[in-house]
């Protein structure tokens, strides 16, 4: 049952009056969705340094790893605080790659929509954790898989709350394909198994 709050909470920094409650096993997947969609909008702004040239100093094989920290944009506002660490290997001639990322996200005011136009708006209670790995066979098709967890504040609609999200994802990209993720977890006590548009 929905409890009518005199004040929001402190992570929203809300001061009216608002409605705590509970999410329905539909906006519990949406709302993993929109988890996702601030994910990779995160790890694909961490700086990353030029691929060698097989012509330079370096030889064709290559390492290298980078740190990262600092605010990255969310899709329709707000940010995410990371702190990122990325390792690289690859080979310039063939063009296969392989990236790991881990990284910590507190989510601050960020916006997303889900495929279902629902807009959510996170905040970190503490931080999430990711773990995410990319693989390129140097062929045109890359394979990625990862895992998300933590506990997540959330507003939509009016409407806060606190969930935990423990999601695992996975998917490919090819050209001319629509990039898409399959995603399964618990998100919000609810199990969750879906495909989610990512780009």
């Amino acid at each position: 049952m929905a409890l009518v709050a005199s004040v929001g909470f402190a992570a929203c920094g809300d001061t009216s009056d608002v409605v705590i409650s509970e999410l329905t096993e539909v906006e519990a997947q949406d709302l993993a969705g929109v988890v996702l969609l601030a994910t990779f909008s995160s790890t694909g702004s961490v700086p990353q340094p030029p691929v060698p040239s097989p012509n330079g100093p370096q030889t064709v094989p290559f390492t290298f790893a980078t740190e990262f920290e600092g605010p990255v944009q969310c899709p329709l506002g707000g940010v995410v605080n990371v702190a990122a660490s990325l390792e690289v290997s690859g080979d310039t001639e063939s063009e296969a790659g392989h990236m790991e990322y881990t990284m910590t996200q507190i989510h601050d005011a960020c916006m997303a929509a889900s495929e279902n136009d629902r807009t959510f708006t996170l905040w970190g209670n503490p931080s999430m954790t990711l773990g995410f790995a990319v693989d390129n066979n140097g062929l045109g098709v890359v394979e990625w898989a990862g895992s998300i967890e933590g506990t997540i504040d959330w507003e939509t609609d009016g409407r806060e709350g606190s969930c935990t999200v423990q999601m695992e994802f996975s998917g490919r990209d090819e050209a001319d394909v629509t990039k898409t993720a399959q995603m399964t977890g618990t998100v919000c006590g609810f199990s969750i198994s879906q495909s989610v548009s990512i780009g």
